[in-house]
């Protein structure tokens, strides 16, 4: 496996568009094309910034490309955390703060215990 195919293929199991990597990486689509097919290989800062977007070391993006086996295994992916994502997104900027507070409350509460029963 070369380093293109590793990228789309990584980019494919998170359900990402050329567009949505591009956007991630701060980089064109028609780069991240460019990479998968082989046309061009990333520079080392490029390489960087794609196995961040990934949550990966840069090492590890390139032992996956030569298809060595990780020490580590890659986080899984969320697909539920990207649509979350996306739809933050397009939030005009006083729904995005009402969903930020809402979100920080969240994070504070504690889960509730389960309460055992008393069985007479």
């Amino acid at each position: 496996m070369n380093l293109g195919e590793t990228i789309k293929n990584l980019r494919v199991a998170r359900h990402w568009t050329q567009d949505e990597l591009a956007y991630r990486a701060k980089i064109t689509a028609a780069n991240i094309s460019r990479i998968e097919t082989g046309k061009h290989g990333p520079s080392t800062q490029l390489l960087e910034s794609l196995a961040y977007v990934f949550d990966m070391k840069m090492y590890q993006l390139v032992a996956l490309a030569e298809g060595e086996a990780l020490s580590v295994a890659p986080p899984e992916y969320n697909h539920e955390e990207e649509i979350l994502l996306a739809s933050f997104r397009v939030m005009p900027k006083e729904q995005r703060a009402i969903l930020q507070t809402v979100s920080a409350s969240f994070a504070r509460l504690k889960p509730r215990t389960a309460r055992k029963s008393k069985n007479r």
